[in-house]
């Protein structure tokens, strides 16, 4: 199945091994496959993620490819399932806002029935969001595009991994933000954004996560 999948993208599209990353899971919620990566349950108040460190300053524009399907999630205006960050440190994202730190991420957030798509950036401690304006079903997967040109992100998410392939702008939503343009030496799979608060019970996968360039 893997062999078919990597056909489908040039070779310098690198499909990621989530089995190389480290992981930290203190409260045992994170399962990782080499393609996949599950949390069960994941609360507000607890540090869990997935990273690869690549190196001081590897990152600076990129686009990255990803996959993302959330199940269940807490409708209070906070819960989030977060994914495709970059940072200089391998540590919670919220650890790092609280130490006026630089990092970018994407995240789920409920909406009603369903979720929404967020881009959320970290500028020495100051946390700024932009969410999308469609609503999706849980348990409806959506296939992202991420893009980091100088200080802008844009996030095309789109109902298909073939539509994603075409290219263009997504059909599920387009989300632009202002983002910080340091350049940063980790790649989460997985974040936790660790504030503390009620546990919430988060579910879902982040799979295919693709470094386009």
């Amino acid at each position: 199945m893997d062999f078919n999948f990597n056909l489908a993208f040039p070779k310098k599209k690198r499909l990621q091994d989530f089995t190389k990353y480290n992981e930290t899971d203190g409260p045992g919620k994170v399962t990782v496959a080499e393609r996949i990566i599950t949390l069960t349950d994941g609360d507000r108040d607890e540090d869990y993620y997935v990273t690869k460190d690549f190196g001081a300053g590897y990152f600076g524009d990129f686009t990255h490819w990803v996959d993302v399907n959330v199940t269940a999630i807490t409708a209070d205006g906070n819960s989030s399932f977060y994914f495709d960050a970059i940072s200089n440190a391998d540590d919670d994202l919220f650890d790092i806002d609280v130490a006026n730190g630089d990092c970018i991420f994407l995240g789920v957030g409920r909406i009603g029935a369903g979720y929404r798509v967020g881009i959320y950036n970290v500028d020495s401690g100051a946390l700024t969001i932009s969410t999308g304006g469609t609503t999706n079903t849980l348990g409806n997967p959506v296939y992202i595009s991420s893009s980091r040109a100088g200080t802008v992100l844009t996030a095309e998410v789109y109902s298909t991994a073939a539509l994603r392939i075409a290219g263009g702008a997504g059909d599920v939503d387009t989300i632009t933000h202002t983002v910080v343009a340091t350049a940063f030496q980790f790649v989460y799979g997985l974040g936790s954004y660790n504030n503390a608060g009620t546990a919430k019970d988060i579910t879902g996968t982040v799979s295919n996560l693709i470094l386009v360039n």
